[in-house]
């Protein structure tokens, strides 16, 4: 029902997320390719241009599968971790319990701290694994350890790094995993399948996420800062506001500036730097006059030697002409009978003229000319006038004053009067004054206007001797040059006014913003092609963070969450509840509880029941630590297949009551699954031996020491935890025979310690034989359980049995004791210690026979 569910739930999701669910269920890690390959479908499915590909779910896909099981063989090889350095492998035996003992400082937290990062113990747990910090030589970090992985030898070279992905289910406590769910949230050690894919396609997410901000991370700005003087202007803001939205019309119109934005930008700089506005304004003003001038004045002359004027001269002189001509016919009639030639023409009538004006002023002031009364002289020749020379002068005066003449006189002086007015044109190099007055610099104006005046030059040269209208030639040069003085006069027009403004009001701040804003326009323009890049790369960035959105875990977290409720959450808590029970601490008002689910963790949590306050701060340090020991069996029994338990001294701050508590369910455990204990604590090994004998299991018990090269280095099993005739065994065949060698080669100074130290184990072995053999072994030291059944058996102990340990222990008491030095007790020599062990081993015989 789940699997086929939680198949339907998925095809939902995002198709990216589907393909990435697929992708999982094929392979159970996705390497950094993979991950990349997904961030590019996200992005592709943010932009609608998911691909055509097979994201479907196969059937069965979450079905639950059994995993295989693990056993821990050896430890070996060991260098770079803590002090320990054994030449020999841990080697933890074939029993389903294994008791690593050794006295502090032997090496046993070293091995412990070592699996913990082989095997990947939490985080919380696992802590730093340090060298030996009392060398100065740095060693390589490294171990290798062998197991059986479904009943097949493995092994994995640990290097220092990394942990061993077979060896993720074992499971180790130590005192660190009392911060395990006591006043944190943690999640439990084991999920099942389904919930595991969740785990792994919500770090997926994550993956993806990550590197879909190192895509965004790749993205560097390449926009320069705006600078710092242009700050606050309109295009600065502008640029602050940049985004994913703004449009392509919107950088044209913000980065682009026109020639009369130039040209403002130029005039606003000359305002603002301009000391005296008012006298700024009247150079503009004189400038426009001067500007006007030349256009009025040249204006001016082309209206007078226009095509149309030029026409009326010309017009003119032909009527004048015409007046002549038939003032001329006239005078032929008149002087026809003269007796001189050129009577008539125009030297004549100066001549008459002259006459006239002689006569009047001076021969006869006063008298009408030509004066021809009696006695009259010519005023030419001064010869009295006959009646016939009186009567030609008469005539004469009546034709120059006759209608035709003055008409001819007439339009002979019109014609005159037109082309003498028209204007005298001035040189360039007369001009040149004006132009530089108006402050014109454009060559191209001043070369058009030159060439204006030129024509005109040539046209009035040329008009007095025009005859007809085809004479005058075309006059077509450009004047466009008029209308650019006209603009450089309209500028300096709007110029002389913006001053005059400037001049009336203080607008300085005014005209500084108006500045910038244009000087930032100006900026916007040059770094045009860096902010469309900019936008293209803020684009980019939303695009990104779109499909950023849909690596958002929170639905498969809150889907993990309700699997969890079910498949985890109440099996845990029922679990958890049996070992507090099995523990004997079902009296511990504590409750476990699911949190939250964060990120995909669904988090579990120890509490009071009934209480607000935190456990350690009510619970005694053997209260946590039990409720803690439930917890954690609880949690690592979640597995459907049994996993290594390790130990690292799981009784301390325990009572009795707890400590057989927890031996019990350890060797309970043992019957299912291998359990590792590390202690130092004899009580401990006595009762693991106890228990685990009472469900058939033989514990292997390997002893670890400190050697001179290091620590963790394995050894027989300790003396005291061999049962009585496996130690007496051991002093007769091997150790006594080494003693005797010691002697014999090396003397008494070498022999005595390792004698002494014999005499001392003998003097414990008397102690276990009494406990084992000659009381039954109905108490031990270190357990609480009294044999009554084996009373009956203390009837076959004698008197003489009595005497025989008592003076055995007071001989070999006195070698445990200090020795006076002046009489300090001789140690047995080897055949003494021979006899009294091959002693001891006949008594044995002797009273088991009884």
């Amino acid at each position: 029902m789940i699997s086929s569910t939680t198949a339907k739930w998925l095809t939902q999701r995002p198709k990216w997320l589907q393909a990435a669910a697929k992708r999982l269920l094929a392979s159970s890690n996705l390497n950094d390719a993979a991950i990349s390959e997904l961030a590019v479908l996200c992005q592709q499915e943010a932009n609608n241009e998911f691909p055509a590909i097979d994201c479907s779910i196969p059937s069965g896909a979450f079905d639950t599968q059994d995993s295989e099981e693990i056993r821990l063989c050896s430890i070996s090889e060991v260098a770079g971790v803590n002090k320990l350095a054994p030449r020999k492998p841990l080697d933890l035996g074939d029993s389903n319990i294994a008791v690593v003992y050794g006295q502090n400082g032997s090496g046993k937290s070293g091995y412990v701290r070592l699996l913990k990062h082989i095997c990947g113990a939490r985080d919380c747990i696992r802590g730093k694994l340090h060298n030996n910090v009392f060398s100065t030589e740095e060693v390589a970090q490294k171990a290798k350890i062998s197991f059986l992985k479904s009943s097949s030898p493995a092994e994995h070279e640990w290097s220092g790094q990394g942990i061993c992905d077979d060896l993720c289910s074992v499971d180790i406590f130590d005192t660190s995993f009392g911060r395990v769910f006591m006043g944190s949230e943690d999640e439990v050690s084991y999920e099942p399948p389904v919930l595991s894919f969740f785990s792994r396609l919500i770090d997926v997410c994550e993956r993806v996420a990550a590197k879909l901000d190192a895509d965004a991370g790749a993205l560097k700005s390449k926009m320069p800062s705006i600078p710092n003087s242009l700050l606050g202007s309109t295009g600065a803001v502008w640029v602050e506001k940049l985004s994913a939205k703004t449009t392509a019309d919107d950088v044209e119109s913000h980065c682009s500036i026109s020639p009369g934005n130039e040209s403002e930008l130029q005039d606003l700089q000359k305002r603002i730097s301009e000391p005296s506005p008012a006298d700024k304004a009247k150079q503009f003003r004189t400038k426009k006059s001067h500007a006007d001038g030349i256009v009025n004045d040249v204006q001016t002359y082309l209206n007078q030697l226009s095509d149309e004027n030029c026409k009326r001269i010309i017009a003119a002189k032909k009527k004048s002409i015409l007046k002549k001509s038939a003032a001329e016919a006239a005078a032929k009639d008149v002087f026809s009978g003269a007796m001189l030639e050129g009577v008539g023409s125009d030297v004549w009538k100066e001549l008459w003229s002259a006459a006239r004006k002689y006569s009047e002023e001076l021969a006869y002031s006063g008298q009408e000319f030509p004066h021809v009364q009696d006695h009259s002289v010519c005023v030419l020749c001064h010869q009295p006038l006959s009646e016939e020379g009186k009567q030609r002068f008469t005539s004469f005066e009546s034709y120059v004053k006759g209608e035709t003449q003055k008409q001819a006189t007439d339009a002979a002086r019109d014609a005159k009067q037109a082309i003498d007015a028209l204007p005298d044109i001035p040189s360039a190099e007369a001009f040149k004054t004006k132009i530089d007055a108006a402050g014109i610099e454009s060559q191209d104006i001043i070369k058009a206007l030159n060439d204006t005046l030129t024509t005109l030059q040539d046209r009035k040269s040329k008009v007095p001797s025009f005859e007809s209208e085809d004479a005058l030639g075309s006059t077509s040069k450009s004047l466009e040059w008029i209308k650019e003085i006209g603009k450089i006069s309209q500028g300096y027009e709007d110029s002389a006014k913006k001053y005059e403004e400037d001049a009336a009001k203080d607008n300085r701040a005014e005209l500084q913003g108006m500045l910038k804003n244009l000087q930032a326009k100006k900026w916007l323009a040059e770094q045009k092609t860096a902010i469309q890049e900019e936008v293209n790369r803020l684009q980019a960035l939303d695009r990104i963070q779109e499909a950023k959105k849909k690596t958002n875990s929170r639905s498969l977290s809150t889907k993990k969450g309700e699997l969890a409720e079910a498949l985890i959450t109440d099996a845990f808590v029922q679990r958890f509840n049996d070992e507090l029970k099995a523990l004997g601490a079902s009296r511990l008002k504590v409750k476990l509880i699911k949190s939250k689910v964060s990120k995909g963790k669904v988090l579990h949590t120890l509490q009071l029941d009934g209480a607000a306050h935190k456990l350690n701060e009510v619970l005694s340090e053997g209260e946590n630590r039990i409720v803690s020991i439930a917890a954690f069996i609880a949690d690592v029994t979640g597995r459907n297949y049994p996993t290594p338990f390790v130990f690292d001294d799981p009784i301390s701050s325990l009572d009795q009551d707890y400590e057989e508590a927890v031996v019990q369910r350890l060797c309970a455990i043992a019957s299912e699954r291998q359990v590792i204990i590390f202690t130092h604590r004899l009580s401990l090994l006595t009762m693991v031996q106890l228990y685990a004998g009472k469900v058939n299991i033989k514990p292997e018990v390997i002893c670890i020491r400190e050697e001179p090269w290091g620590t963790g280095e394995p050894g027989d099993t300790p003396f005291f935890a061999k049962k009585p005739d496996s130690a007496l065994k051991q002093l007769i065949n091997d150790r006594l025979a080494k003693a005797k060698k010691l002697l014999n080669e090396h003397g008494k100074e070498v022999y005595e310690p390792y004698a002494k130290s014999m005499c001392s184990d003998f003097r414990d072995l008397l102690e276990r034989m009494i406990e084992v053999e000659l009381m039954g072994d109905i108490v031990q030291r270190y357990r609480r359980e009294v044999h009554t059944k084996k009373i009956a058996g203390l009837a076959k102990i004698s008197e003489a049995d009595c005497s025989y340990f008592g003076d055995l222990m007071t001989k070999y008491s006195r070698y445990e004791h200090s020795q006076p030095l002046e009489a300090p007790v001789p140690l047995p020599e080897p055949d003494e210690l021979e006899t009294d062990f091959n002693a001891l081993k006949n008594w044995q015989v002797e009273f088991k026979s009884r």
